[in-house]
């Protein structure tokens, strides 16, 4: 079924994406959802991503039919595909994380030209809280099989859901936690991970008061517990990318006092390296 998939989608795709006249747009849709999360990058990412996220942007859905899209991705066999039972190994990460990668370009739509109502902004803000909870797959690319990359698809999915007007300060303050306790783990982040959040972040920022800002940054500094045990080694040089990656970004713009506490930060990180 992908080889014929691919038949199907591939000749979209060098048409500019332009449907066939013979084409349904539903089963298509249908067949591209069925297959999110295959092993097969060119498939899944080359071809369903893009063909989705270029029929979304060029209005080829409905309100009505984004809508449903958006209700489908969100249940527990895509967004929480075997989240708490798959192996970190596991090819499930797949259909979860290209399943995020969808809500960007919903969202995107709903900011341009509302079709949300209030209470189902907050539903998709709730499911991200809660899958940003649960996710525990932390690789990037995959060799053979092409970009898992599940924290950095949240992040963009983040950013667009916290760019809504309807997220309130108290969601983002319960968020951050989150994005903290996710970002300072021992698995390297080694493909920018970090500087997608921070996009994220940094939207973020916008909702909350300076003083909520300074104490969540004040959490990302991570104190050692031993000096023997070479996974908090990992923890510490992911904390560390993380306030450069912010440090960096808020180099732009009127970020003076957080741009000190992240320099103090770094400072104090230093002493927990082992070298």
């Amino acid at each position: 079924m992908e080889t014929r998939l691919i038949d199907v989608l591939q000749p979209i795709k060098d048409n500019d994406y332009q449907l066939p006249e013979n084409q349904s747009l539903q089963e298509l849709t249908t067949m591209m959802l069925q297959k999110i999360g295959s092993v097969h990058p060119v498939l899944r990412d080359d071809l369903i991503h893009t063909i989705f996220t270029t029929f979304i942007e060029r209005g080829h859905y409905s309100h009505e039919q984004l809508k449903n899209i958006l209700q489908s991705i969100l249940n527990k066999n895509y967004l929480f595909y075997r989240i708490g039972t798959s192996k970190k190994q596991e090819d499930a990460v797949f259909k979860r994380s290209f399943s995020v990668l969808l809500i960007p370009p919903i969202m995107k739509k709903h900011r341009k030209t509302p079709f949300l109502k209030e209470a189902e902004v907050h539903r998709v803000w709730d499911h991200l809280k809660r899958y940003m909870q649960q996710e525990s797959d932390h690789r990037g690319y995959v060799e053979g099989k092409g970009w898992a990359h599940a924290m950095a698809h949240a992040a963009d999915a983040l950013y667009h859901v916290a760019s809504c007007d309807e997220i309130t300060e108290p969601e983002i303050r319960e968020m951050l936690p989150i994005i903290k306790a996710q970002f300072l783990i021992d698995h390297p982040y080694l493909f920018d991970e970090e500087e997608r959040m921070v996009t994220a972040v940094m939207t973020m920022f916008k909702k909350i008061k300076p003083q909520a800002r300074m104490e969540w940054l004040e959490t990302l500094l991570y104190v050692r517990e031993s000096w023997q045990d070479p996974r908090e080694d990992i923890i510490i040089n992911n904390s560390k990318h993380f306030l450069r990656a912010l440090y960096f970004r808020m180099l732009e713009g009127d970020h003076r006092e957080l741009r000190q506490v992240l320099e103090n930060l770094l400072r104090e990180l230093r002493k927990q390296e082992a070298y």
